[in-house]
């Protein structure tokens, strides 16, 4: 019985097609989808994470959503936490710089999508921190392995 194999001309021209339509697409470093982190960045000490939410598509970042979670109180940090602090005025001025934060923040970031153009804000370090931290938890949950 004969049996038909493909001449060594016809192999190597496949190879270097293949070579060819291959070499210019890029690896994707992400997978597309919608993936939730969360991360107490260097403030092991205290109740407070940062959770996020972000949206991959084609290896970017289309929308992000973040949020501060006192996981202690079960309290998102928001506008009416302040009233744990209804006795301390240096702290309720903090929480107020702090959300002015998150807001400018996801503002800035959904303008560029790069959050390495996201710089703090004077007193809303600590939130910056959280969403950086935070972040980069999350975008490792899409990372292609």
């Amino acid at each position: 019985m004969k049996r038909n194999y493909a001449s060594p001309k016809i192999v190597l021209a496949i190879v270097i097609a293949l070579i060819i339509t291959t070499a210019g697409t890029p690896v994707k470093q992400f997978r597309d989808g919608i993936y939730k982190g969360e991360s107490r960045s260097k403030y092991t000490h205290e109740p407070y994470w940062g959770q996020v939410r972000l949206k991959i598509k084609d290896d970017k970042v289309v929308w992000l959503k973040f949020r501060i979670v006192d996981k202690e109180k079960h309290e998102v940090f928001g506008p009416k936490y302040e009233r744990h602090f209804k006795y301390t005025p240096r702290y309720i001025m903090q929480c107020r710089s702090e959300l002015k934060g998150i807001k400018i923040y996801t503002e800035v970031f959904s303008k560029g999508k790069d959050i390495e153009q996201v710089d703090a804000i004077t007193g809303a370090t600590w939130s910056h921190d959280l969403l950086k931290s935070t972040f980069y938890v999350t975008l490792e949950k899409a990372r292609n392995e």
